[in-house]
């Protein structure tokens, strides 16, 4: 992490309530249905079993609150973005145009530089969500300002 705060950080808001909500839905449901099943049901349940579902409920929660909590940061040195349970860091010389088409569900940075080397040309940025409507819009404005600001103040510095 930079020592200067961010610039800017966006974040999805309805995807974030989403998370948290299923979460504690699946994990309260989990919990109450096992104790509805009744004693003589649940002694019949393996140690191995009960591990199982433990696990496949850790694994659920943990793969809403990665799509939940993505997010986008403009920092002086280059665009910081976590998506899902990978987060990325691309340098101004890297970070091309940022795209985000009505309806689609999130923006996509053109990727150019050593980043566009490979089988990939642009990188979702799932940091702003297209279902959370004008937020999103929003969001996606203030982060293009943002990043203009960015590369004009890296520029600056660099005395280019």
């Amino acid at each position: 992490m930079s020592p200067v705060s961010p610039a800017f950080v966006a974040y999805p808001r309805g995807p974030r309530y989403a998370a948290v909500g299923f979460s504690l839905v699946l994990v309260v449901g989990a919990i109450t249905a096992f104790i509805a099943l009744g004693a003589d049901v649940r002694s019949k349940f393996t140690a191995v079993q009960v591990v199982t579902l433990v696990i496949f409920l850790i694994v659920m929660v943990t793969f809403m609150f990665a799509l939940g909590y993505s997010s986008i940061r403009v920092e002086p040195a280059g665009l910081w973005f976590r998506n899902g349970l990978r987060t990325h860091v691309l340098p101004w010389s890297d970070v091309g145009e940022i795209r985000f088409a009505a309806g689609s569900p999130w923006p996509h940075v053109v990727l150019r530089g050593v980043s566009a080397e490979g089988d990939h040309d642009t990188v979702m940025l799932m940091g702003i969500q297209g279902s959370d409507k004008a937020y999103a819009q929003a969001q996606y404005e203030a982060l293009t300002f943002a990043i203009d600001a960015a590369r004009r103040a890296d520029a600056g510095s660099t005395g280019d």
